[in-house]
């Protein structure tokens, strides 16, 4: 049992890292130029596996640490 129970955590984990791009891949520029909170897109900006896409419309937002930080996880 702690062996099937320690296979699927690592299974679940190396999933994890395989598909970290993708985080957050579905939010639309609509809900993050004119619905999410800033602190919502603050901490999507932070979140260095934030889909790259997302950055992207980030890095151009109102505020100014937001933009900084998607600048930054973009590099």
């Amino acid at each position: 049992m702690k062996k099937i129970f320690t296979i699927s955590l690592l299974t679940m984990a190396l999933f994890t890292v395989a598909n970290a791009d993708n985080k957050f891949a579905n939010l639309t520029e609509d809900y993050l130029t004119t619905k999410a909170s800033l602190n919502v897109r603050t901490t999507l900006a932070k979140d260095p596996q934030t889909a790259t896409n997302v950055l992207k419309v980030l890095a151009n937002d109102s505020n100014d640490m937001v933009r900084e930080y998607a600048k930054n996880n973009l590099k």
